[in-house]
């Protein structure tokens, strides 16, 4: 039973003095805006360029790293009009859907036939 601790604790400090692999990734950071019910959310995220391109582009969740401050506030600068845009999209569907709910509201009400009926037989009783 000795042995077999030696063992696993061998291997084990064999697997953590092995070299980790390193994988180069190819790509660039973009920013991910999406419109949510509790507002506009923005994360950042690395979209691969693969080198060799047999493989599709993927996200990958990774912060933003930007090389020099013009760059920076570039990319800040595009961030704001695409958080803009999305809060003007969200106020137009907003817009179009109270629109629709008032059009519904005040469209008349077709009368059921025997409720017709039943106006008109008032409507002559008064009148006789």
């Amino acid at each position: 039973m000795q042995d077999d601790l030696n063992q696993a604790s061998q291997t084990s400090e064999q697997e953590a003095a092995a070299p980790a692999q390193q994988v180069t990734v190819n790509g660039r950071s973009v920013f991910a805006v999406e419109t949510t019910a509790a507002g506009v959310a923005v994360s950042t995220v690395f979209l691969t360029t693969p080198a060799d391109g047999t493989q599709t582009p993927q996200l990958l969740a990774m912060p933003a790293v930007f090389p020099d401050l013009g760059y920076a506030l570039q990319q800040i600068d595009r961030l704001r009009e695409t958080v803009v845009a999305h809060f003007s999209h969200a106020a137009r569907l907003g817009a179009q859907l109270v629109a629709a709910q008032h059009a519904a509201a005040s469209k008349p009400q077709a009368t059921p036939p025997a409720q017709a009926v039943a106006v008109e037989a008032a409507q002559e009783a008064v009148a006789a």
